[in-house]
This record gives structure tokens, C-alpha cells and sequence, in this order.
């Protein structure tokens, strides 16, 4: 059903990101392409700009405020398929990751390629969500509504595209990034988007 791998976003703390990295170095053909996301902001952008099928969030990280990111994420993209990761010894931290929104709970003492590719397999195969889904702008179409209304919604409607156009060149760059050394084919060509990409952001940040 999928030939190629997997493209999975990894939020969570160092210890655990070290171990799923130890876990999923597979040299031949892996079933799984994990990404790590610094933060939950990162994650949000990364996921704008590209093809992936699922997150993957350490629930009771930085004090359990992966159940918070959890639930962000399923309020932005609600089909979207989201795995908690929790010790054994969370008690009941499954069942909160569940009512946070999280589409599938896999124990971290037992993580391997072969569970997560089947928690993303079971999510897709459920047709919750897609591999390409991506969250479609809030454009809300409103008749007999006064002039100024009408032109504050365009000015969303504008910032909000402008706002996706940034994070797509944003999160792009940062992939390419791991592709092209420092100084490799591209190099100055990346360095320059990245400042014009940081440029336009303070801008916008400017006009709101």
C-alpha cells in the first residue's frame, strides 16, 4: 500500500529522541523517516511545508507539556494522526493522551519501527486522515455585511495566505538544510532564503 517510507514528526525531550534515533538507524530500507521538531511552533511550521504522515509527541515531556502539544495539534489539524508516547509507569497518561487527541498511545519501553509503522498504517487505513492533508485557511464567506467588514476579512484572508507562503519557504529550507553542507552546491542560495524568509516574518510581524 506504501512503497515508500513513512515521514514522521518526533516532538520531545533529548533522552527519548536519542533512543528512537538509536532504535530506527536502519541502514537498508527503513519503513519510517523520523524528524525532529524543536518545538511545538517548529512543528507546526515543518508540518506547512511538506508531505507527512503522523506526529509523534512524548506525552508527559517538559512536565507533561506534550499532553498540551497533543492537543494543540489536534485542534489545528483534527484528522491529522498523532501517536503519544508514555513510560509504563505513567499511570493513566495513555488514557489523557486520549482524551487530548491523540489518534494512537504506543509505550516507549516497547517502541520499535514495526509498532509505529502499524499505528500509522491502522490511522490511514481508517481513513482519519490522509498522508497530504493539510489545514485548509479558515475562510469564512459572509453576505450583507458592511464595507469595513468586508475589508478586514480580505486583510485576514491576505495575512493568513502570506503567513503559509512564509512558513512553506521556512520549513523547506530547514529540510534542505540537512542536505546541503556548509559549503555544498546551494549553500549561498539557502543562506539567502533563509534571511529573506526572516525578513518577510518581522515584516508581517510589523503590520499586524
Amino acid at each position: 500500500m506504501h512503497d515508500l517510507p513513512f515521514q514522521i514528526l518526533f516532538l520531545g525531550e533529548d533522552s527519548t529522541w536519542q533512543n528512537i534515533s538509536a532504535r530506527f538507524d536502519d541502514k537498508g530500507r527503513p519503513r519510517l523517516r523520523v524528524h525532529r521538531a524543536q518545538s511545538l511552533n517548529e512543528l507546526f511550521l515543518v508540518l506547512a511545508g511538506g508531505t507527512w504522515h503522523a506526529a509523534a509527541i512524548e506525552a508527559h515531556a517538559w512536565n507533561y507539556q506534550g499532553l498540551h502539544c497533543i492537543d494543540k495539534l489536534h485542534s489545528e489539524y483534527p484528522a491529522f494522526p498523532i501517536l503519544a508516547l508514555y513510560s509504563s509507569s505513567e499511570v493513566g497518561l495513555a488514557l489523557k493522551a486520549k482524551n487530548s487527541g491523540a489518534s494512537r498511545c504506543l509505550l516507549l519501553d516497547h517502541l520499535s519501527q514495526d509498532a509505529v509503522h502499524v499505528a500509522v498504517l491502522s490511522c490511514l487505513s481508517e481513513k482519519k486522515s490522509e498522508s497530504h492533508l493539510r489545514k485548509a485557511p479558515p475562510v469564512q464567506l459572509t453576505f450583507n455585511i458592511p464595507d469595513s467588514s468586508i475589508a478586514a476579512s480580505k486583510n485576514q484572508a491576505i495575512s493568513h495566505a502570506l503567513n503559509n507562503l512564509l512558513c512553506v519557504i521556512t520549513a523547506n529550507a530547514e529540510m534542505l538544510d540537512e542536505h546541503v553542507g556548509s559549503s555544498g552546491p546551494g549553500s549561498h542560495s539557502l543562506v539567502e532564503i533563509k534571511k529573506a524568509a526572516k525578513s518577510a516574518s518581522e515584516l508581517m510581524r510589523l503590520l499586524k
